[in-house]
């Protein structure tokens, strides 16, 4: 995809787009949570489980080829590895934490943000629409 081909999304779009790719390969517990009015580091992260290391670098590899093919856009960086059971994707706007069972619940990233919204289920159509398009 070219620079002038690349499509125009808002962190909204590309978080939900994520979610909804993490779950295209079958990640589990999948929270997205708007962090927006507590941090500059992102406006959303997205949490989620994978139940094996080759499970948790078949969903990284998935959202990083999908976010390439549909709006052209690469993360700014990926950091760990399936064999440390926790893998972050940074896009910039839009962080995602994939992270076996047992590292998820050792770490407890819902507890430390559990005051920010969470957006588990987006109910706008237009934003929905969007994404399929």
């Amino acid at each position: 995809m070219t620079e002038e081909n690349k499509k125009i999304v808002t962190p909204a779009e590309l978080a939900e787009f994520c979610r909804n790719e993490a779950d295209e390969k079958l990640a589990e517990n999948i929270i997205m949570l708007d962090v927006s009015d507590r941090t500059t580091t992102a406006d959303y992260f997205i949490l989620c489980t994978a139940n094996s290391m080759p499970h948790i670098s078949a969903i990284v590899n998935n959202i990083e080829r999908r976010v390439r093919e549909v709006f052209g856009i690469r993360p700014l960086r990926t950091n760990g590895d399936a064999w440390s059971s926790w893998i972050l994707i940074d896009f910039g706007t839009v962080i995602i934490h994939v992270m076996s069972e047992e590292c998820r619940a050792h770490y407890n990233l819902e507890n430390l943000w559990s005051n920010m919204p969470r957006l588990d289920d987006l109910e706008d159509a237009a934003l929905k629409a969007n994404l399929k398009g």
